[in-house]
């Protein structure tokens, strides 16, 4: 794994944040004057070594050279330049930190591979290599620590239901660990999107029964029932039927390069309908009335507006001269993007089809936004596509979808931003069709 690839995701865990977990830390082993080994995966500046009357000795585990040449330590404390995911040692009494956040597409290939190949040998867990870095983590932390080793991570709260995270669930569940997850009340990192949590695993004690709370930074904490934050149960996620289901937004490798705005496609000559076709990347900037996405709405709130709305074709077999100008143009930004590394032609990506109504994955409040897709426009990245063959109205199915009460019903995904999982959305599809 590259050096840069960490460095991305390196966001320093706030002092006030790093006290709360020790003291839960402490607090699951009170009958311990100090944790004998202690462990930190990811340890940037080691900034939970400083916490000395903890432990009688911490190891802390970082890939940046320039964090783990440059640390001043405690006496008891010793930071190591090394590979979490090759590194070995195990048996410690308490892993503690946070671990980076990289999602999956983001991994070095090559790295994330051996990684999971790593994993499996050694825990018997084959995650999904749509697996987020602090999923590998969490799963190697829970492999290094003793039997009776106690894990206290900070991480985003989206691995209590998410599929990616399954078989680390799994996991947990069959050895029956007693497992806490606090979500956070407030904006732990402001730039990082995703909600906080503090996740705690005690091996040393069996309880099927997981526990949620709400934590705020000083450490009162609201238990709830569900995930959600409600009485309701989360979502399940289910398999799409045949005559209707929701379709993932199309992620072709860099919206930059594959969707144009209209002052692109204009200066690179590309036309419509045999070099460009209409495409929604986002739902955000509409107003909650609209309800219907035609030729005219299309026109004025994304070609006018300047947003990137022109999704280039080339999955075509035969490509027109103006837009293979426009692909060599891109030069190697495309290799930025792993979607386009791992094709034997990086800009040729499987097409999907128009659908006949854009559903938002993202919201705030209790609904979110869907439209009836009248322009015919691809659906891409957090945008949804929902498919519908069957007898039913169109129009009637989109509103429901607008009145159902999806915030009850999943988890924070970024402090007041809730998200739906495609499958969840087929569950609610199922539901009401």
């Amino acid at each position: 794994m590259k050096p840069e690839d960490f460095q991305r995701c390196q966001v320093a865990t706030p002092p006030e944040i790093v006290e709360l977990m020790w003291r839960l830390a402490r607090a699951k082993r009170r009958e311990m004057e100090r944790f004998p080994r202690v462990l930190d995966l990811g340890a940037g500046d080691a900034r939970f070594s400083r916490a000395v009357d903890a432990y009688d000795s911490y190891t802390g585990i970082e890939f940046d050279p320039a964090k783990a040449h440059s640390v001043t330590l405690p006496e008891k404390a010793k930071l190591i330049e090394a590979d979490a995911m090759a590194w070995v040692d195990q048996g410690f009494s308490l892993c503690i930190g946070n671990p980076p956040y990289i999602r999956y597409h983001g991994l070095e290939v090559k790295w994330r591979e051996k990684a999971l190949q790593t994993l499996e040998d050694a825990t018997g867990v084959q995650l999904k290599r749509s697996a987020n870095a602090f999923v590998m983590f969490l799963l190697r932390a829970l492999q290094l620590t003793a039997d009776d080793g106690l894990v206290v991570q900070l991480i985003p709260f989206e691995w209590v239901t998410r599929p990616s995270a399954k078989e680390l669930r799994d996991h947990i569940k069959t050895n029956g660990w007693a497992t806490t997850v606090y979500r956070f009340d407030c904006e732990i990192f402001p730039r990082v999107l995703t909600t906080a949590s503090i996740t705690i695993i005690d091996k040393r004690r069996k309880d099927p029964v997981w526990k949620f709370g709400i934590i705020g930074k000083g450490g009162q904490v609201r238990s709830i029932a569900e995930p959600s934050g409600s009485s309701e149960a989360v979502l399940a996620y289910a398999k799409r039927a045949e005559d209707i289901y929701g379709l993932r937004g199309l992620s072709p490798g860099g919206q930059d390069i594959f969707v144009l705005t209209e002052e692109e496609r204009l200066q690179f000559a590309l036309r419509k309908t045999r070099d460009v076709t209409p495409c929604v990347t986002t739902l955000r900037h509409l107003g909650q009335d609209l309800a219907v996405l035609d030729a005219e709405a299309f026109n004025r709130l994304y070609v006018a507006a300047g947003k990137r709305c022109w999704l280039i074709r080339s999955d075509k077999d035969v490509l027109s001269e103006p837009l293979q100008a426009y692909l060599k143009a891109v030069g190697n930004r495309w290799r930025a993007y792993s979607t386009c590394t791992e094709r034997s032609v990086w800009w040729r990506y499987k097409p999907h089809p128009a659908p006949e109504m854009l559903f938002s994955s993202g919201f705030v409040g209790s609904g979110t936004k869907v439209l009836v897709n009248k322009v015919r426009a691809i659906a891409a990245g957090s945008v949804y596509g929902v498919i519908s063959t069957g007898a039913r109205s169109v129009d009637k199915i989109a509103d429901e979808l607008r009145g159902y009460d999806f915030a009850k019903r999943v988890v924070s995904h970024s402090n007041n931003l809730k998200k739906v999982e495609v499958r969840q959305l087929n569950a609610v599809l199922a539901e009401i069709a």
